[in-house]
């Protein structure tokens, strides 16, 4: 039998390890909970400031959680920091957002949903960090949950078209800002009675991003010839003053959206909102001898765990549609319609509009122009966000196929969710496009010089045609089965690498050859789809010159790709010269103005110009 020696020195070493090492990882353990009960102090006191809309303060108290070098378990400083994320949110202070989500996203992006990710893209390009946006959403475009999800399909699409999708020509209609009205909190509702235009307003700054309820609200007048601006306003209580409202012909009944609060002073956050803040239909009758309206009853009681808000009366009062989650929807808000039941005094059941209006996204704010039903959904094909969208509504019914998407600029990539028509050539649309503000009051009119005449509202026959439209399938659908639309192929342009020249030269110098050997080495190729060269020149020498010299700069790069097996469809093309001096100048270089006479060209300042740029576009 052998035995090996060891020394006492070892030993003691070994025994010290196994006592020392737990009492390190217990004594780590103890101090980041030490810091979660500490960070939680924090957090609950500033929950007690937001809960009472002290929001300036309250941000302030989340901020100095990560302030003071305290040490916090990972766990908890990621629901923390995408709690903190989510509150900039509902304020729409979307630079203030993003750090605490980069940090949440750091520790564990598990505990993101794909409504953050959408909020978290918003953030990023409303704040003007598109490359970041982009390189978010690749990340998550191949994921089966957010392939599927028309909000995030939306959004890759707004990505690429920032300034809307714009017509061809002159647009259908012009558009205009009510600044009178407009002011940097919220105006986000537009509703007539009798002719009588009016808006609710939120003097809150704590807003929902998705845009189902506000806080601290008041109906205002929009003025209108010949009208009386106060008329009926002054008869429905400020308390009850909460957001869409529907009143009947004869202005003897009224529904309108009540918010419900969950009493308690903090703030909890789940899928469903921020506490679970609930919307209520209520409805009123009128009192023609008290002259004022009865107490406020809700409509759909026992459901205290859904919302229910947008209400809008027709057909002659007996029908009602109205915005649910509900459950037995497709999803988030659906578009639902319950029709009197004389026999039992009483609204019958809600029946869901179905699946060429609902999808697994929201559809809020519905409204009938003659035989049109208008509404905004953030489900379907869209241009990012919310959009608005027709469809004919004969009968209390939708008809198959004539589902219809406005094109811009009544929709952009921002969100445009609510729409009034005055008639067939005018009206009001709600939008928050303006990043300055909230969300504002826009007016819509025909624009008679854009030699499009198509009839916009009160279809018949189908024959609702829209310019600039998106079209949607015609085909027979199941009313019970969602949509399934095709989105266009997402593909995002991205500069991915700049190479500059000597003075003068098309060819590839020491410099240029290493950079672009180093990149194609490195370069995957196969979420590419093409490659664009371009070639630039300074501005020194004629304009002819410098195209062509831009164009062999391109080709000489694009030839090198192609001789490096770059199996990706390359296009090359000379930009000519790029204008630098005045630039130069501008910010206050101090140029040798004697150039031109003396032949000495300040070629140096110019480096910039002589490049080109390889652009990919990703699938």
């Amino acid at each position: 039998m052998h035995y090996t020696k060891i020394s006492f020195n070892t030993v003691l070493t070994v025994l010290l390890m196994i006592i020392l090492i737990p009492e390190a990882q217990s004594q780590d353990e103890r101090v980041m909970a030490e810091g979660d009960r500490s960070i939680r102090g924090i957090e609950a006191k500033a929950d007690r400031r937001f809960v009472r809309q002290d929001f300036d303060k309250a941000m302030e108290i989340y901020e100095a959680a990560f302030k003071n070098n305290v040490v916090a378990s990972p766990t908890y400083s990621a629901k923390l920091h995408l709690k903190i994320a989510r509150l900039y949110l509902t304020l729409l202070e979307y630079t203030s957002a993003i750090p605490h989500y980069d940090a949440a996203m750091a520790l564990n992006d598990d505990l993101f949903n794909t409504s953050d990710i959408c909020n978290y893209l918003d953030a990023l390009r409303f704040s003007g960090s598109k490359i970041k946006a982009i390189a978010l959403a690749r990340k998550y475009a191949y994921r089966d949950a957010y392939n599927s999800d028309r909000r995030f399909q939306n959004i890759l699409h707004a990505l690429n078209y920032e300034e809307g999708i714009l017509p061809i020509g002159a647009p259908e209609f012009n558009i205009y800002a009510l600044e009178e009205f407009n002011t940097i909190n919220s105006e986000f509702w537009v509703g007539e009675i009798q002719g009588n235009y009016f808006y609710a307003a939120s003097n809150s700054r704590f807003h929902d991003p998705h845009k189902k309820f506000y806080h601290r609200c008041e109906y205002l007048p929009i003025a209108t010839p010949g009208k009386s601006e106060g008329f009926l306003l002054n008869k429905i209580p400020q308390v009850m003053q909460n957001g869409p409202l529907t009143v009947s012909n004869d202005l003897s009944n009224m529904i309108i959206t009540g918010v419900h609060y969950e009493k308690g002073e903090s703030v909890v956050i789940t899928d469903e909102g921020i506490n679970a803040y609930r919307t209520k239909l209520y409805s009123s009758r009128y009192n023609t001898q008290r002259k004022g309206w009865s107490s406020f009853s809700e409509l759909f009681r026992g459901n205290r765990g859904y919302s229910y808000s947008h209400p809008f009366l027709f057909n002659n009062d007996k029908s009602l549609l109205f915005a649910s989650d509900m459950p037995g929807g497709f999803g988030g808000y659906d578009i639902y319609v319950i029709h009197w039941d004389e026999e039992k005094n009483n609204w019958g059941l809600p029946v869901n509009l179905g699946a060429y209006v609902n999808t697994a996204g929201d559809e809020i704010t519905p409204y009938i122009f003659r035989n049109t039903l208008i509404f905004a959904s953030n489900g379907h094909i869209g241009f990012g966000g919310y959009d608005l969208y027709g469809v004919e509504f004969l009968e209390g019914k939708v008809t198959v196929g004539s589902l219809l998407h406005f094109g811009y600029p009544i929709n952009t990539v921002f969100n445009d969710f609510n729409m009034l028509p005055i008639d067939e050539n005018k009206g009001y649309i709600i939008s928050d496009r303006n990043l300055t503000n909230k969300d504002d009051i826009y007016y819509f009119e025909r624009n008679l010089n854009s030699g499009i005449t198509t009839q916009p509202f009160g279809m018949s026959g189908n024959q609702f045609i829209f310019s600039n439209l998106i079209n949607f399938p015609g085909k027979e659908l199941t009313s019970g089965v969602p949509r399934v639309e095709e989105l266009p192929n997402h593909t995002f342009s991205e500069r991915v690498l700049s190479l500059f020249f000597d003075f003068d030269s098309s060819e590839l110098n020491s410099k240029a050859l290493e950079q672009l050997r180093s990149w194609i080495t490195d370069v995957d190729t196969s979420r590419i789809e093409s490659f664009l060269i371009e070639g630039y020149a300074d501005e020194f020498g004629e304009e002819e010159y410098n195209v062509e010299l831009s164009e062999k700069r391109a080709h000489t790069v694009g030839d090198y790709l192609n001789s490096a097996g770059i199996d990706v469809e390359i296009k090359t093309i000379g930009k000519g010269m790029q204008l630098i001096l005045n630039d130069l100048r501008r910010k206050g270089v101090v140029l040798d103005t004697s150039w031109p006479a003396t032949g000495n060209k300040p070629v140096w300042l110019t480096k910039e110009a002589r490049r080109v740029d390889i652009i990919a576009t990703i699938k």
